[in-house]
């Protein structure tokens, strides 16, 4: 099935379609081929994409005239880097593009992001097309034009925002996933839920052995409803000068667990962030704005979705709270000694609590990850 619909995007500099179904690339042959003749192409995704899905992926462009050039990077957030980012860079001008021409990034959040911020700075800019093809990219990190790499313990500090000319999330791709990847991207949509649309929230609460069990219908309306709840607050705050910060909700602590554990295979992205939500539930409710029955409703779907709620189904050994805290300290919303934080005042309705002291997350944190 095809949406011959899109949702867009509108910024003040572009706007582009992001397409929801199946055979998506095939079916938009007709505008790839307008867009793409007598343009040199760059395909840039990882090792494990390339084994499981570019078959796929190829078969579906096959009939395209076109020649594209191929970049296997190595899978995981070590390609997030200085050196990824400048092997990019390189090849690109070895090859002689310029920006007329075309990059496609075609995997997971990853890839989206490394190739996203090359693409931005390649010649001031370069044609980008997005081919997610992981659910947490599908639904969250592929829209939106943020690019990024990480810098050392801080994730996501270098970057910038640029826009693809058009996204094309194709649930076929996620056919090939494992549970645990899968169901690590239905995080962000929980997340989207949560501090949005008390309604979607609802949606997914009822259908969740569906979700589960990647029903196509069920999976295509989640990307369509993320996608479009996401593209509102985008449209808003392009640059996340105010409400498209919510938008974080989960990651502060999130991403401090996901650096304290080195971007490992122990703790993935949507694994951090189920980890991230329940934390930020659980201030919310220590400041008075959250209900202990709603926090624990959380809690309970997170378990039934097979997603960590405890660090002590991560790691058995006490943290080390000096050491997070030191990676909450890179988080692009802290303000002087202060932090910003992303709470709840109900099931969907975020809104952001600002000058946090660094002194109370320190009490709050050893009552909970002691």
């Amino acid at each position: 099935m095809i949406r011959r619909k899109a949702i867009s995007i509108l910024s003040k500099k572009t706007s582009y379609d992001i397409w929801i179904g199946t055979n998506l690339l095939k079916e938009n042959s007709n505008f790839l081929q307008l867009n793409l003749a007598h343009k040199k192409i760059a395909i840039i995704t990882d090792e494990n994409i390339h084994t499981c899905q570019y078959s796929n992926f190829s078969n579906q462009i096959s009939d395209l005239k076109i020649n594209p050039h191929l970049l296997l990077i190595p899978p995981g957030e070590v390609s997030k880097s200085w050196n990824r980012l400048k092997e990019i860079l390189d090849w690109l001008t070895e090859l002689n593009f310029d920006r007329t021409d075309y990059v496609i990034a075609f995997g997971g959040g990853v890839v989206g992001d490394l190739v996203s911020l090359a693409a931005s700075l390649f010649r001031r800019g370069i044609n980008l097309i997005q081919v997610p093809t992981t659910f947490l990219s599908q639904v969250d990190s592929s829209v939106g034009g943020k690019t990024a790499i990480n810098s050392g313990p801080a994730k996501n500090s270098i970057g910038s925002f640029y826009h693809p000319k058009v996204v094309f999330c194709d649930t076929s791709f996620l056919s090939t996933l494992p549970d645990r990847a899968f169901l690590a991207g239905y995080a962000e949509v929980l997340k989207m839920a949560l501090v949005f649309d008390k309604d979607f929230y609802k949606f997914l609460i009822e259908n969740q052995k569906l979700i589960s069990s990647r029903d196509e219908s069920v999976l295509q309306h989640i990307i369509d409803k993320s996608l479009e709840l996401k593209s509102k607050v985008v449209e808003i705050d392009e640059k996340e000068q105010g409400d498209r910060a919510l938008l974080n909700f989960g990651h502060t602590f999130g991403h401090a667990l996901e650096s304290y554990f080195d971007y490992s295979e122990k703790l993935l992205h949507g694994e951090a962030i189920s980890l991230g939500i329940v934390l930020a539930a659980r201030f919310s409710m220590e400041e008075g704005y959250l209900s202990e029955s709603k926090v624990d409703d959380i809690n309970v779907h997170l378990n039934a979705m097979k997603l960590p709620t405890l660090i002590t189904q991560i790691h058995n050994d006490k943290l080390d709270l000096v050491k997070i805290l030191r990676f909450m300290k890179q988080d692009k919303k802290v303000v002087g000694n202060n932090i910003n934080l992303i709470l709840l005042k109900d099931i969907g309705n975020g809104f952001i609590k600002k000058d946090v002291s660094f002194e109370k997350l320190e009490k709050f944190l050893q009552s909970q990850l002691s």
